[in-house]
C-alpha cells in the first residue's frame, strides 16, 4: 500500500518523540497537573490516532504545539525530524521555528 511522504515524515517525528519519552520528567507541569511523563505520553497516543486517520498534518500541528506549551526539551535529531515533516506536509517552516527552542 502507498503511503504518503507527509505520514512517512510524521510518524518518523512521532517515533522519535516516542524515543525521547523515555528521558520525560515526573515533573508536575503547570496548568496540567499531570507529570511530563503523562502528558507526553497523552500528546503522541493522540498524534499516532490522528495519523491513523490520515490526519497526519494536525497529528504533527498538534504534536508540535503541545510539545512547545509544555517545554519539553527535545535534540537536534528531533528538530531535524520536525523540519522534514513540516515540510513534507507542505507547511511553512518559518511558523514553527520556536520548535528549536526546546533543544538541550
Amino acid at each position: 500500500m502507498f503511503e504518503s511522504k507527509a505520514k512517512i515524515k510524521t510518524l518518523n517525528f512521532l517515533q522519535h518523540i516516542e524515543y525521547l519519552q523515555q528521558k520525560a520528567t515526573d515533573r508536575i507541569v503547570n496548568g496540567y497537573q499531570q507529570t511530563e511523563k503523562e502528558l507526553i505520553h497523552r500528546f503522541t497516543k493522540e498524534a499516532r490516532d490522528l495519523i491513523e486517520h490520515n490526519e497526519w498534518d494536525i497529528a504533527l500541528e498538534n504534536l508540535l504545539e503541545n510539545i512547545y506549551e509544555i517545554d519539553f526539551t527535545i535534540d537536534k535529531p528531533a528538530v531535524d525530524f520536525a523540519k522534514d515533516a513540516i515540510k513534507a506536509c507542505g507547511m511553512d517552516y518559518s511558523k514553527w521555528t520556536f520548535i528549536e527552542d526546546l533543544t538541550n
